[in-house]
């Protein structure tokens, strides 16, 4: 390179390699290992979206190969195109990556593992991204990708929602004095490391990946939206029970579904008659002769003026006396939580039975009523053991399995997300890491122990402090949540929770980017 003659110009030239000089100087091995990290753990998420994406897929052909062909096909044929526009851009992203790793020195193998040879390399980014305005393809293709799968929105509505809610948002960014015109390109990729260069375009395949899985959501929830008119129906006959004593009473509800309360089928049964009221039918009538016993009958509906027949039948078991044990809630019991139970005895009185389970600790809490505390996860035996009061013989009437097992892990959540973005100042408002099981039927706490906090700043050097005081913010974390700024990043990983079984578990990390 000539030299200017003009020394004002010089010295500008030398400050400016002198800056450079300082700005490669400044890449800490520290920040370069970092990116690394956050690398590998994008392509570890991505994996996961891709595998995730690929089940829809599967059970969206299962789903169009069934009855429901007609309905299925345009929106899976929708998804389809989703998928390969998805796909191609998603190697077009690996193709750039591999690329500027090539020249930039390529690979080199440390100690048997693969590594960037010039991770911390901010020219090869610069040259191909900035000035060779390569930055500006990479931008346009992404906006194409968005509009594309949103295209595939029909609905208004919801395509404004999806519209703010996608990954993918590529905006000009605020002008500064180093960026005067905001140019996208040149704040995404000027002077940032090689190794920078690839967690960035990492990124930009999570977001398309994740912008394919938002989008086949809402094309799997319009199959059957505009299923409304009624144009099959389907007998249920529902006894309110199928084992019954000699002489106890059988009542059950038959209905044609789906129905109109304001229209009343006929309905005739081979067990008497039948009253209906609002479209339901209530059959009523006492058991006899011990053994399995079946009621069938037809319901009659006139639709659109032709009259159609429906069919139904439904079982039942008249037996003698026994007894059964219930689990009130689902059918096994949990380590760490009491387990209520209900007893009944059909031909004892409840007070002479009680359930015999050498493994879990039973306390009565009413008549016929239990809760079972357990310790021990696996399969185990139960008797129904009679006292031999009440006109009863005595000894066992019944006998079965329960599983036990643990409870569930909780998810993880910050401000009630655990990835996704949230506004900046309420995200520093958050005080700290609630783990919760939702959807679980028994009154479950966990306690957060520990987790560690990644800060990675959309402009500076990445940062994290250790947790280990329980679920609220400490002094090391909270400085780093205080000098956030929209398009910052916050990590919470490794995880570490404790529930009503004392178990110590590591659960979900926590993604949430800065708006």
């Amino acid at each position: 390179m000539a030299l200017p003659k003009d020394p004002r110009q010089l010295m500008i030239n030398l400050m400016y390699l002198v800056l450079t000089a300082m700005l490669a100087l400044n890449i800490t091995k520290e920040v370069l290992t970092a990116f690394m990290t956050i690398n590998g753990s994008i392509e570890k998420s991505n994996t996961t979206i891709i595998d995730k994406n690929n089940a829809f897929y599967k059970s969206f052909d299962e789903a169009e190969a069934s009855s429901d062909r007609a309905k299925v096909k345009p929106y899976n044929d929708k998804a389809k195109e989703i998928k390969a526009k998805s796909e191609e851009l998603y190697k077009f992203l690996d193709t750039w990556k591999e690329d500027i790793i090539t020249k930039s020195g390529g690979w080199d193998i440390v100690n048997g593992i693969k590594e960037i040879k010039s991770p911390e390399d901010i020219n090869t980014p610069t040259m191909l991204l900035v000035e060779e305005k390569k930055g500006d393809d990479i931008k346009k293709r992404l906006t194409e990708f968005s509009q594309y799968v949103l295209e595939r929105v029909e609905n208004p509505a919801d395509k404004d929602r999806l519209t703010k809610q996608i990954p993918i948002q590529i905006k000009d960014l605020p002008k500064t004095e180093d960026n005067p015109n905001g140019d996208w390109t040149y704040g995404t990729f000027h002077n940032i490391p090689v190794v920078a260069s690839v967690a960035m375009f990492s990124k930009f395949q999570n977001d398309v990946k994740n912008t394919e899985s938002m989008v086949l959501d809402y094309l799997a929830s319009q199959v059957y939206l505009k299923d409304i008119k009624i144009d099959a129906f389907v007998p249920m006959a529902t006894p309110n029970t199928s084992y019954a004593l000699e002489g106890q009473e059988i009542e059950a509800t038959l209905v044609l579904a789906a129905y109109n309360k304001n229209i009343n089928p006929r309905i005739t049964s081979s067990a008497g008659a039948v009253s209906v009221k609002e479209g339901v039918g209530t059959l009523k009538f006492k058991a006899s002769g011990a053994g399995p016993k079946t009621v069938n009958g037809v319901m009659t509906m006139e639709t659109n003026g032709e009259i159609k027949n429906y069919p139904y039948k439904f079982n039942y078991t008249v037996g003698s006396a026994g007894a059964s044990l219930q689990l009130d809630k689902m059918n096994v019991m949990y380590i760490g939580v009491p387990n209520p139970m209900t007893l009944s005895a059909s031909g004892y009185n409840i007070e002479d039975v009680k359930p015999v389970m050498p493994w879990a600790e039973l306390t009565s809490t009413g008549k016929g009523k239990y809760e079972a505390k357990v310790n021990k996860q696996g399969t185990f035996d139960y008797t129904i053991a009679a006292s031999g009061r009440g006109g009863s013989t005595g000894g066992t009437v019944s006998s079965g399995k329960i599983r036990v097992k643990y409870i569930p892990a909780p998810t993880a959540t910050v401000g009630g997300i655990s990835s996704g973005k949230m506004e900046t100042a309420k995200a520093k408002a958050q005080q700290g890491v609630i783990a919760k099981l939702e959807n679980f039927d028994f009154d479950t706490r966990f306690e957060v122990l520990s987790f560690r906090f990644a800060y990675i700043p959309r402009n500076g050097e990445y940062g994290e402090a250790e947790n280990p005081g329980g679920a609220r913010f400490n002094a090391a974390v909270r400085a780093y949540m205080d000098r956030s700024k929209p398009g910052d990043k916050w990590i919470f990983e490794n995880i570490k929770v404790k529930g009503p079984d004392g178990r110590v578990q590591t659960v979900n990390s926590i993604t949430i980017t800065l708006i």
